[in-house]
């Protein structure tokens, strides 16, 4: 009788679960459409780059700004060049066909992601992802942050599993998305995860000696160059990180400097309480988006999986799952592109700090060391 009475749980659970995935996507689909003018905007950064690639001239505006106008409007490309020779795979298909397999790959990414991410429940991930309007921009735009999003799940479910020098190696490639590329660093020095640091610095002096043959010595200050372009970080202040919050007060810089020392102080300490690898990554992610200092709105998905701990989490407040559920809405990110998007600016960024600062304070018997995650 209770085998036959979880069973029944267990179905009205998957039921309710795609149910509210159906009418996520219905919201995001909409979404999709209404921004079609849109579909592939980014995508076009990778499509036209892969053309360049390999021939020294891959940051030179001028010339990426007429092949990317063969396609739809330009955008400064800011990528690495391994990142960007890795498009040549499809960069010789026609552009509507290669932005079909770059959108199959990013849900087949996406999906790994869901399935491999240690800890976290998949069905609760799966409603999260399908009710992301984040997601939904990152995948109508043609971004890259799905491919990144499945090496971060790759790298913690094989830290989970005792493969540190793997799980190195599959987080290296988190340098290619910026925002990942600050948390992780931090996470495993916190957790003196020596042999982990280890495979993602061999990994990572691959990735960056590619990135000399593909471009010559020269990447680095041209790379640098193309970042300082003014249209590259041009919305800061509808940024969700430190760098927007700052932008509102007096002396912006300084601010920002000492929010990013607390929080990267703060993130250590959760490291250090949190054995958890899921757990732990979730909250490398959101840091990283805090840090990151170009929070755009499909960025805001980084938060997804600190969002689904929060909510899965035994002993966590009611208000805090509540807030978790409420940034899982489309809310907070139309607000940002309101004309007072620190509306919400400041309640994902608060949401980061006070989900890190309520683990570090939690007592013995709701700490991240003795509430294992919910099974997935």
């Amino acid at each position: 009788m209770p085998s036959a009475s979880l069973s029944t749980t267990s179905r009205r659970a998957i039921l309710t679960a795609v149910l509210a995935c159906a009418a996520g996507l219905a919201v995001n689909l909409w979404v999709a459409v209404n921004n079609r003018s849109g579909f592939g905007v980014d995508f076009n950064q990778f499509y036209s780059g892969s053309r360049l690639a390999g021939t020294g001239s891959l940051y030179d505006w001028g010339a990426l700004r007429k092949i990317e106008l063969e396609h739809g409007p330009p955008a400064p490309l800011g990528r690495l060049p391994v990142v960007v020779f890795g498009a040549k795979l499809i960069g010789w298909m026609p552009f509507p066909v290669a932005r079909g397999v770059w959108l199959a790959g990013s849900l087949v990414s996406l999906l790994v992601f869901v399935l491999a991410w240690p800890g976290m429940n998949r069905l609760a991930a799966a409603v999260a992802l399908c009710w992301s309007m984040p997601a939904a921009l990152f995948l109508v735009l043609g971004q890259d942050t799905p491919f990144w999003l499945m090496f971060a799940a790759a790298g913690l479910r094989l830290l989970s599993r005792a493969r540190p020098r793997m799980a190195g190696a599959a987080l290296a490639f988190c340098i290619c998305k910026f925002h990942l590329a600050v948390g992780f660093p931090i996470l495993l020095a916190a957790q003196k995860r020596w042999r982990a640091m280890g495979g993602a610095v061999a990994a990572g002096a691959i990735l960056l000696g590619a990135c000399f043959w593909i471009e010559g010595p020269a990447w680095p200050r041209r790379y640098l160059h193309a970042l300082a372009n003014p249209t590259f970080s041009d919305a800061i202040p509808r940024m969700a990180d430190l760098r927007g919050i700052a932008w509102w007060l007096p002396w912006p810089s300084a601010v920002e400097t000492v929010l990013a020392i607390a929080v990267a102080v703060l993130f250590w300490w959760f490291c250090r309480r949190t054995p958890d690898p899921g757990l732990a990554g979730a909250g490398a992610a959101a840091v990283g988006m805090l840090l990151g200092r170009h929070g755009q709105a499909s960025d805001f998905a980084l938060l997804i999986p600190l969002l689904v701990f929060t909510v899965q989490r035994p002993g966590t407040p009611a208000w805090l799952k509540v807030w978790a559920v409420l940034l899982l809405t489309p809310v907070p990110t139309l607000l940002v592109v309101t004309n007072k998007p620190f509306l919400g600016q400041i309640p994902m960024v608060a949401f980061v700090i006070a989900a890190l600062l309520r683990e570090c304070l939690a007592g013995p018997e709701t700490g991240a060391a003795a509430s294992p995650p919910l099974p997935a």
